[in-house]
Formats: C-alpha cells, sequence, structure tokens
C-alpha cells in the first residue's frame, strides 16, 4: 500500500471531522455546564451549551468538506 493511497487519506479526513464535531461538542456541554455552575439555571445552560457545540460542530464540518470538493474540483479541471 503505497503511502498516498486513497484509503489512507479517507480514514484520516473521517477521523478529522469526527474529531473536530467531538471536541466541538464536548467544548460546548463544557461551557453550558460552567454557566449552570455560575447563574444556577440547571440543566438549561447544558443544553444550551450542547446545541452550540453540536451546531459550531457540524459548521467546521462543513467548511472543511467545501473546502474539500473546492480544491477536488480545482484539480480535475486542471488534468482536462
Amino acid at each position: 500500500m503505497s503511502k498516498n493511497s486513497g484509503f489512507r487519506q479517507g480514514v484520516q479526513l473521517a477521523f478529522r471531522l469526527g474529531t473536530e464535531l467531538t471536541v466541538a461538542t464536548i467544548i460546548g456541554g463544557l461551557m453550558g455546564y460552567a454557566l449552570d455552575s455560575f447563574f444556577e439555571i440547571k440543566p438549561w445552560g447544558l443544553v444550551v451549551g450542547v446545541v452550540f457545540g453540536v451546531v459550531a460542530g457540524c459548521l467546521g464540518v462543513y467548511r472543511v468538506a467545501t473546502k474539500m470538493n473546492i480544491e477536488d474540483e480545482d484539480t480535475n479541471n486542471n488534468l482536462e
């Protein structure tokens, strides 16, 4: 298997996107939990924080996928 095989690149991209989504959700949850502790509004801060974390993670994944698609189109146009 070559060093830059398509399978390996696909696994790397999937790991990156999964990690980005997971980390954003965890950070949003932690920030929501901190707001719960500070304002004593349990569980609403945690709920809102997790929702914002998921939205931020999805936005990050969307941006990476869009950038990857544009780069792929540019590569295909240069080959023609």
